[in-house]
């Protein structure tokens, strides 16, 4: 069963791979070939990568067709998938319509209309510079606040940095005060 699972898979590889492995083995064939026949007296192998380039390119091409073909062909064998709720199908039931109308009204209510009255406040203002100060509720708490960036302009409490204190090895094991002898 695992392998008639794995066929279609296999063939969406080689849809795919074959293509790009062949296109650039064309290129890199021509390439090196053209390039090799301009040197003055060309060597014997450039004419054979010259043909075996063209043949990876008119091999490409077929492969390209080949994979639009099977694509198309899927594409016609699955047809259109999504459900379109145009009212010429089942009827919506009463819960989903009303839920849909809240979200059209919360989308108008806190979405749109408070962007239009910033707008309309100071139509001359850039869209960054018209609400400075987010009314509350505008934006939902995530659950975590911004972290406190400081800069030196920001005052002593900005400046003042951990510092580090080296191990403190006070037992007798390190040579700390007890260890000593007096």
């Amino acid at each position: 069963m695992a392998e008639a699972a794995s066929a279609p898979g296999v063939l969406v590889v080689l849809a795919v791979l074959v293509p790009l492995s062949a296109g650039s083995g064309a290129a890199l064939l021509l390439l090196v070939g053209y390039i090799l026949k301009m040197l003055d007296p060309p060597p014997s192998f450039a004419h054979s990568m010259i043909i075996a380039g063209w043949v990876f390119a008119a091999f490409t091409a077929v492969a390209i067709l080949a994979s639009a073909v099977g694509l198309l062909i899927t594409a016609l064998r699955n047809g259109p998938t999504s459900l379109v709720a145009d009212g010429r199908g089942e009827e919506l039931s009463e819960d989903v319509a009303r839920a849909g109308e809240a979200w059209r009204h919360a989308l108008l209510e806190r979405g749109i209309v408070p962007f239009l009255r910033d707008a309309l406040a100071d139509p001359g203002a850039a869209p960054s510079e018209r609400t400075v100060h987010r009314p509350v509720g505008r934006i939902p708490t995530l659950g975590y606040s911004r972290p406190g960036f400081s800069s030196p302009e920001d005052g002593p409490a900005a400046t003042s940095r951990p510092t580090f204190a080296g191990p403190d090895f006070t037992t007798q094991e390190f040579g700390g005060p007890e260890s000593r002898p007096e």
